[in-house]
């Protein structure tokens, strides 16, 4: 039998390069226990979509939530007469296994693993679901695909009880279940969210296969290395003791291969396969099917990455860990940090050298360090570009030209001013008529798309500006209908349709009722004070593409005066995109540092 006690340290599971599937899945066909912990870093780690874990056993097909507050499984634990909750045998069984956090959440079909089990082999969950009883109780949901619409399991019944007795599923209920047949399962839950500990497989193995456990990846200080320990347990056969074989290259065991007499110590990724024989190593005395693997691998936590103006800080407390970073036209140097005198995004990675073994190599962690200065006097961003033909693309169009451009660059986006990155194009081409009229300017062809984090300025504290965002006609729903009067008036003999058009400013849209629709497209307004903004990806519905964005200088922030001819008008104060204001016959005001007299 294999323990899991894979180490994912919380940022070394926050990516995954390339998301597996369960093509990628490991068919577990011996016995074997995942301890939670191991994946979710005793429940203060992130989960990974498409991530495998439990030596490759196990899939996280969606990502999801853990969990500290829930309790713990232990299969020593004792009730309070001082016998073992789930028997003698179990703890017996499990002896090397102690008290582990609940903290893998299912959930319905939100959250789910899954696994590939074969035929006979038993799932025995210690796990927590909410304190839930009878129907209502929240138990593993067993299915064959992902939407759990295929259940192999039941749903709980009104007299549900646990394996270990219970009528509640309290910290560390047991659950088990049997599979029929060699199965690709999911694993979700009936009625919420439910919180695994552990999770035993117990498979239907021939007469005489050896346990084995791959030990915690642990630091040698004398020599210097990682290694980890795997561990193998012949059994009897009918009171016949067992002699196990082994390979460390992957191939296959047999009788020529290495006596096991001792804990087998890796220090780089590899396969350990075993085999056992009746009594003696002979040819003859191979027990059939009686072979067994352990996976070994290492994974070591991605180093954190600080930022403190333009000085960024690589810190990895991993022994032997040396640190490593790229930004701009600098790759893979070594180091701890540096200070930058150009904005960029940095990318940190930690290496370990393990003697000559191996080297591992860590997931990567990236931040932006900012070396702007705060913007003291107005700024446009505009852009220049034309639309020329994607022959590739047109090719397989269905529904005409396709266009794109090549030579699209921003205006007055000065490096000191904005950090600029991950900037993509779009095009409205004066070639096609339906698209030209929606230019604007009018022949104006390439336009800002925001497809990510893209543009970021600083205001200094105390300072406030003004923003005005220029996006294209067609970036607005509605837009060759009447404009909505403004809801705060009351009026409701109108036209009730709004132009809706939003940009996307460090998380908060700003548009909607500030949305100015003049002849040349649609304008958006809004002020900022002191901080640091990003434009970035607006999620909403519509393809946003924005032709110039203005910054007006504002100087000190200040209280304002809105004119006593408009303190009429001032009846109602809206709240919008995070801000109060004041509605006048005017138009809007922001009401930050206003003073109505």
């Amino acid at each position: 039998m294999k323990k899991s006690t894979l180490f994912l340290g919380l940022l070394g599971l926050m990516c995954a390069a390339n998301a597996a599937t369960v093509d990628d899945l490991k068919v577990c066909k011996h016995s074997y226990v995942l301890v939670a912990d191991d994946y979710t870093n005793n429940g203060t780690g992130s989960r990974v979509k498409g991530g495998l874990f439990g030596d490759g056993y196990f899939l996280d097909v969606t990502g999801g939530s853990v969990a500290t507050n829930k309790g713990v499984s232990n299969p020593q634990e004792e009730t309070t007469e001082g016998v073992y909750r789930y028997g003698d045998a179990f703890a017996a069984k499990y002896a090397d296994y102690g008290a582990q956090l609940n903290s893998l959440r299912i959930k319905n079909a939100q959250d789910v693993i899954a696994m590939k089990i074969t035929a006979g082999s038993k799932l025995v969950f210690l796990m927590q679901g909410n304190n839930t009883t009878g129907e209502k109780a929240r138990i593993p949901k067993i299915a064959t695909d992902a939407a759990l619409t295929n259940a192999l399991n039941s749903a709980p019944t009104a007299d549900f009880v646990t394996a270990d007795g219970l009528t509640t599923c309290a910290a560390g209920f047991m659950y088990e279940w049997t599979a029929n047949d060699d199965y690709t399962i999911y694993i979700g839950s009936y009625n919420g969210d439910a919180f695994i500990g552990y999770i035993f497989v117990e498979a239907q193995e021939a007469a005489g296969t050896p346990r084995v456990k791959v030990g915690p990846q642990t630091y040698d200080a004398s020599a210097g290395l990682w290694y980890r320990e795997v561990t193998c347990t012949p059994v009897e056969v009918e009171g016949t003791p067992t002699v196990c074989t082994y390979t460390t290259d992957g191939t296959a065991a047999n009788e020529n291969s290495m006596v096991y007499t001792e804990p087998i110590k890796c220090y780089q990724d590899m396969t350990i396969k075993f085999q056992a024989y009746l009594e003696e190593v002979d040819k003859d005395l191979a027990m059939a099917n009686a072979d067994n693997e352990a996976a070994v691998s290492f994974n070591f936590s991605a180093p954190s990455l600080s930022v403190d103006g333009a000085t960024f800080a690589i810190v990895n407390n991993t022994e032997g860990a040396q640190n490593y970073y790229s930004y701009g036209e600098v790759a893979d140097q070594k180091g701890d940090g540096a200070t930058l005198t150009e904005s960029a995004t940095v990318t940190a990675y930690s290496k370990i050298v393990n003697g000559e073994y191996a080297t591992f190599t860590t997931k990567s962690v990236s931040a932006d360090v900012l070396v702007l200065n705060p913007i003291k006097a107005d700024k446009k961003i505009s852009v220049t570009g034309t639309a020329v033909v994607d022959e590739e693309a047109t090719a397989t169009s269905t529904t005409g030209t396709v266009y794109t451009t090549t030579d699209a660059a921003l205006v007055g986006a000065d490096k000191m001013d904005f950090f600029v990155k991950n900037l993509e194009f779009g095009v409205l081409a004066s070639a096609d008529a339906a698209k030209a009229a929606y230019q604007v300017p009018t022949d104006q062809e390439a336009y800002i798309k925001m497809n990510n984090t893209n543009i970021t300025f600083i205001v200094a504290d105390g300072d406030s500006v003004d923003v005005i965002v220029t996006c294209t006609k067609n970036s607005c729903k509605d837009i060759t209908k009447e404009q909505a009067k403004s809801k705060v008036d009351n009026v409701t003999d109108t036209i009730t349709t709004e132009h809706q058009c939003y940009v996307n400013l460090s998380g908060t849209n700003y548009g909607g009722e500030d949305l100015v629709l003049n002849p040349e497209g649609n304008v958006i307004k809004f002020g900022l004070q002191g901080g640091t903004y990003t434009f970035q990806k607006y999620s909403g519905t519509g393809n946003i593409l924005i032709s110039s964005i203005e910054i007006k200088y504002a100087g000190t922030a200040a209280i304002e005066t809105v004119a006593a001819d408009d303190k009429k008008a001032a009846a109602k104060v809206v709240f919008q995109n995070g801000k109060f204001f004041i509605s006048t016959a005017k138009g809007k005001v922001d009401l930050v540092g206003i003073q109505v007299k």
